[in-house]
């Protein structure tokens, strides 16, 4: 079961019909449905389709906190953190893949 941290003050708002440009570029990857989260500068952009579920998260300011990760997990993805695979790119774009779905698209 997933450790719920308390996010009360820190919750990301849905921007998807804001970000149409966003959805379209996500969506030509992933395919499915695209989701996108914004808060003070941090965006979290959820792909999700029938055979995987991806979060990306990215800060126009610098770095990406620890908070924002255990929020996309928790509250987007829906897993718990021993669930998932974290891998940050050389931009600093943070990406988190279930790691079940990691293993079926190897294998």
């Amino acid at each position: 079961m997933a450790t719920i941290f308390k996010f009360s003050n820190k919750t990301f708002r849905d921007i998807t019909k804001e970000r149409v440009d966003v959805v379209k570029i996500a969506s030509g990857f992933m395919g499915g449905t695209v989701k996108v989260y914004e808060r003070k500068g941090t965006v979290i952009i959820h792909s999700e389709n029938k055979q995987s579920s991806h979060a990306s998260i990215s800060n126009e300011n610098g770095q990406v906190k620890e908070w924002e990760i255990k929020y996309a997990i928790e509250h987007i993805l829906k897993r718990d953190l021993t669930d998932v695979n974290i891998r940050v790119s050389e931009t600093g774009v943070v990406h988190i893949r279930n790691k079940a779905e990691i293993n079926t698209l190897t294998n």
